[in-house]
């Protein structure tokens, strides 16, 4: 297991510093589930920032030997890979969740199992959450406020494509946000998983589009046209004005049907999720009470 330093005695009184810990801890609360990882977001007792532990398994046979194989055949580990993304991130100055360690567990020689940790950004939601909370009333947003919203996101992502980087899923769900009174709002990448270099740099100037098509698919139930217009016109703005926002506009909503009925699912299943969490805060208040 690789943990940065300044972290290592707090990861240790959370019970996440051994790979055992991390890997068969039970308790937390859950905030995402596929087949193959889930997330647990784990509280602290010192009142500091909690953790996210993503955890990646594999329940398919072709899968598992796939798993089983990264880190001990074939490169890192899907932990350790995602973990060195997220520091590459850093490195180039793009705003994301902080990396803090991760690690991984043997089976006859054969990764089993791996892990990825990572410090929580307090008060921040992933942007379908909010999108949600707006859309069904539970979080007001006036419409200065979403053109704010819009004009920083476009930013950050302009800057993150300036630089080359290819986050590779680039999902509402894979951005958190967070409302500040005095910084306004602040974004957050998280989950990046970006594309080999070959099959980039052979498709020039269509990985970034790519990337708007995917923020589309998960915008779609969320704004309007109108909205998606303004968040590429301030992106246009900072990397190129020799770009069209409406030819934009009308490129990203046609590739974006490529991911509709996956993300549709993974909406579905993020409202599922905060449903669960509410009920269960709730039950665990009356208890308490």
């Amino acid at each position: 297991m690789t943990i940065d330093a300044p972290y290592r005695a707090r990861l240790a009184a959370c019970g996440l510093g051994t790979p055992g810990e991390a890997l068969d801890r039970v308790d937390g609360r859950v905030v995402a589930w596929s087949r193959s990882t889930d997330v647990v977001f784990i509280e602290c007792r010192d009142g500091g920032p909690g953790f996210y532990l993503k955890r990646y398994r594999y329940a398919q046979w072709d899968r598992r030997l796939r798993g089983m194989l990264r880190g001990t055949l074939l490169g890192r580990h899907r932990g350790e890979h995602e973990y060195r993304l997220l520091a590459r991130m850093q490195r180039l100055g793009l705003p994301v969740v902080r990396p803090v360690a991760y690690g991984m567990r043997r089976r006859w020689g054969f990764i089993e199992a791996s892990f990825l940790i990572t410090e929580a950004a307090p008060d921040a939601e992933n942007l379908t959450t909010v999108g949600t909370a707006v859309r069904d009333g539970a979080m007001r947003m006036g419409p200065a406020e979403r053109m704010e919203v819009a004009r920083q996101l476009a930013g950050v992502v302009a800057r993150m494509h300036e630089t080359g980087f290819s986050h590779g899923q680039l999902f509402w769900r894979n951005i958190v946000m967070r409302r500040d009174a005095h910084a306004g709002v602040e974004f957050f990448f998280l989950d990046a998983r970006p594309r080999r270099g070959a099959r980039r740099l052979s498709r020039r100037g269509v990985w970034w589009r790519d990337e708007l098509a995917q923020l589309a698919a998960s915008a779609t139930p969320f704004v309007n046209r109108s909205d998606g217009l303004r968040f590429l016109q301030a992106y246009c703005r900072i990397r190129s004005p020799q770009l069209d926002p409406r030819e934009l506009y009308r490129c990203c909503v046609r590739m974006a049907h490529r991911y509709a009925p996956h993300e549709e699912r993974r909406i579905r299943m993020n409202t599922r999720f905060q449903l669960w969490n509410r009920q269960l805060s709730a039950q665990t208040a009356g208890a308490d009470a």
